[in-house]
């Protein structure tokens, strides 16, 4: 099955999905993502988007003032995200929910229609 939607304003929605990839400005991303703006890393050689190592680079890569909102898409079903992770979330104060990856997508969306700088790791398994 895919979803496609209409009428979108900005070029970093995902503008559709279906099994195991979303399309963003026209470009297909398959497996693992990370979005930040117009930054989309694909993120293939990951085994799974809840890598400690992955979040950690990720977070190093960018400035916390980039961002202000982080979202997790687990794929298929909603996972926890790793204790370190957690624990770094916490104590700086860093806003964020971990949810199903078709979830995730539409959330994604509405919080970018909103203005937010959110920072995502996306699993496309869904």
């Amino acid at each position: 099955m895919q979803i496609e939607f209409e009428s979108l304003a900005n070029d970093h929605f995902i503008s559709s999905y279906g099994k195991n990839y979303i399309v963003i400005n026209e470009k297909k991303y398959f497996e693992r993502v990370v979005l930040l703006g117009s930054t989309i890393d694909n993120c293939k050689n990951i085994k799974t988007i809840l890598s400690e190592s992955l979040f950690f680079n990720k977070i190093n890569q960018f400035k916390q003032t980039e961002y202000n909102f982080i979202l997790f898409g687990t794929g298929k079903k909603t996972e926890k995200i790793p204790m370190k992770t957690h624990e770094f979330l916490i104590n700086n104060n860093v806003p964020f929910e971990s949810m199903k990856s078709i979830s995730a997508f539409n959330t994604y969306n509405i919080l970018l229609s909103q203005g937010k700088k959110i920072l995502v790791f996306l699993e496309l398994d869904t």
